[in-house]
């Protein structure tokens, strides 16, 4: 854990204003006598129980027991650690903190990169990058990129607020641009923006070349990725190529547009989820400015997470098609279980937004919009026209695929009106619908999302499952081993300090001690290690008790630094091995009835470099 002056720290704590701080993460937010008032961004509920107490800067929720001061509640909503949150904290309010030289890991002879971490150097590349790639469509008009950008006739407002860009067709301009601006081989590798030669290897190339270029942004509005479409039916790679995750990246909890339809959700009073980012920009053309989209990926738990922060009524804007059909069924699945209203927009005339603009203009879409259909009328009408819902096996049929849904609904009065309506469009008792419902939820249950799921009071709240370098035995010994040596040899921790990837140090109070040993050294104040390691982990929830017992224990007999160094080698290479593993355990789990497209070639082209990394790590610890 990076060291920061308590100085710093407290006036960042006296500038920071915590309820504008969570109004950007809770719309509904409202002034209550002294504190405000809102529903937790944290768990699921409707009757909002979350309080922020501006007096003292600090939350709490009286439904899941979360609570603590605005750097507290920045590292849970963002998932960041401390020096992190007080980071981003500082940026926002102009507190300027003397760094030290941070720890970022592995660092190649020559490597020149800032004082800045890792995560702010990604941050700003991508920012300057968005707005070169913009800058190289609009300079160079006789580029297939432009041809092919003019021919999908985006409104030119529209196209400079999403800063639609090009990647030039060349191998390395992208590259030479980015070492002119100061950034490193090392950087762009992080960020997955350079891809190595399969037959050169040390030999790197552009990641996006000759596509149109859409940068990503998270939800505060900062890019963190892109998504590349081709512009030519000849060329080789998916329709879409789209950036893979990085310290900044995660696809996973990542909304297309979201960074702009968030002001304008709680007028609109819903959220349009579309397809891609052509439908969300051809919404936000026709004024449906709150229309996004899942990036990169199927729509998710995490995502939908997301949404109900902000909204409990989705409108699903799915292709005209049997994917977009079955899409539209996925997010059901997922969205219903969480109390969200659904309705579904269906576009006339076209296939998707876009199409719909382009064809009819911006009042046909926002018609659409406003006649969106309940979710169970738009799925009678599908199944009346796959089956006859007059006959006896339609009415089976059709009634089998609606409570498929219904059951999913997590109130009973929904359920129950639901099962009235459907009992009159099918002209069947409710009693016989109520039965073939209770048949089905016993065959399957209905399922509970995690953000749903009963929630420990406070007072008997656990931490949770435990982190690995505490859960797991063989990770525990190892990570043990490296903190006695580091906090007895100097020459250890310099070694970790090169060689050990902070992504490797997870939240276990053995990992965290090992992270404040290495920047202690770092800072120049290696004898200090002990000490900030005590002070830090205070406070912990999880058992420190070995790490204590490590703070106070005497080195009986001094090992040779040349032995030391050999037991921390190998414990470095045991970890290194670990984390590979779970990472190709975790890759092989996606890739799992991944159907074949852009997203799964992706993930081969991942499995295939951890796997290469693992094999290559193998036959250098055999080789020792």
């Amino acid at each position: 854990m990076p060291f920061i002056p308590e100085e710093v720290i407290d006036t960042i704590a006296a500038r920071a204003d915590l309820v504008e701080i969570v109004q950007g993460y809770v719309p509904n937010l409202k002034q209550a006598g002294a504190r405000w008032k809102g529903c937790c961004p944290f768990h699921q509920e409707k009757t909002p129980s979350f309080m922020v107490n501006p007096a003292s800067n600090t939350y709490h929720c009286f439904g899941c027991g979360a609570g603590g001061d605005v750097f507290k509640f920045v590292m849970a909503i963002e998932n960041l650690n401390f020096p992190d949150a007080v980071q981003q904290l500082a940026r926002k309010y102009n507190v300027i903190i003397p760094e030290p030289e941070p720890y970022r890991g592995p660092r190649k002879t020559g490597d020149t990169q800032d004082t800045g971490d890792l995560r702010e150097r990604l941050y700003l590349l991508h920012e300057k990058l968005a707005a070169w790639y913009a800058a190289w469509l609009k300079n160079n008009p006789d580029s297939k990129a432009a041809a092919y950008f003019r021919s999908r006739e985006i409104d030119p407002v529209f196209a400079l607020r999403f800063q639609i860009g090009a990647a030039p067709d060349s191998w390395d301009a992208m590259m030479q641009w980015a070492k002119q601006e100061g950034f490193t081989l090392e950087e762009l590798k992080a960020a997955h923006l350079v891809s190595e030669s399969k037959n050169t290897p040390g030999k790197y190339f552009d990641f996006f070349r000759n596509r149109l270029i859409f940068p990503i942004w998270n939800e505060q509005g900062r890019v963190v990725g892109f998504s590349a479409r081709q512009i030519e039916k000849e060329q080789g790679g998916g329709k879409y190529v789209n950036s893979m995750e990085s310290p900044i990246f995660k696809k996973g909890r990542i909304l297309y547009g979201m960074n702009f339809a968030r002001r304008d959700i709680p007028k609109k009073g819903s959220i349009i989820l579309c397809e891609g980012q052509m439908d969300v920009i051809a919404m936000h053309t026709a004024g449906c400015t709150n229309a996004v989209a899942p990036q990169g990926t199927a729509f998710g738990d995490d995502q939908a997470s997301i949404l109900r922060r902000y909204s409990d009524t989705i409108l699903l804007a799915t292709d005209a098609d049997s994917a977009g059909m079955k899409a539209v069924l996925k997010d059901a699945e997922i969205l219903l279980p969480r109390g969200f209203h659904l309705k579904v927009v269906s576009f006339p005339g076209g296939k998707d937004p876009d199409e719909l603009l382009h064809r009819s203009g911006p009042e046909a879409v926002r018609d659409a919009v406003e006649k969106a259909d309940d979710f169970f009328e738009f799925l009678f009408r599908h199944a009346a026209a796959q089956y006859d819902p007059g006959s006896p096996d339609g009415k089976i049929r059709t009634a089998g695929m609606l409570l498929q849904y219904i059951r999913l609904l997590e109130s009973d009065v929904a359920q129950d009106s639901y099962l009235n309506w459907l009992a009159d469009k099918l002209k069947l008792s409710v009693e016989t619908l109520s039965a073939e419902l209770q048949k089905a939820s016993k065959a399957v249950r209905r399922p509970v999302p995690a953000d749903r799921q009963q929630t420990p009071k406070p007072e008997e709240k656990s931490t949770g499952p435990l982190p690995l370098s505490q859960s797991d035995p063989r990770m525990r010994s190892v990570f043990s081993e490296l903190l006695r040596n580091i906090l007895h040899h100097r020459a250890c921790v310099e070694k970790t300090a090169k060689e050990l990837p902070p992504d490797y140090l997870d939240d276990g109070p053995v990992s965290q001690a090992v992270m404040i040993q290495v920047q202690a050294y770092l800072d120049g104040e290696w004898e200090q290690g002990p000490s900030r390691i005590t002070r830090a982990l205070a406070s912990c929830p999880l058992d420190c008790s070995e790490v204590f017992s490590l703070l106070t224990e005497e080195e009986k007999k001094p090992e040779p630094d040349a032995i030391a160094l050999r037991i921390v080698d190998d414990c470095l290479g045991s970890i290194r091995q670990k984390y590979l593993r779970l990472q190709i355990a975790e890759v092989r789990k996606q890739l799992s009835g991944l159907p074949d497209g852009e997203e799964r070639r992706d993930l081969l082209r991942e499995f295939q470099n951890l796997t290469r990394n693992l094999t290559e790590m193998g036959k250098k610890e055999r080789r020792k």
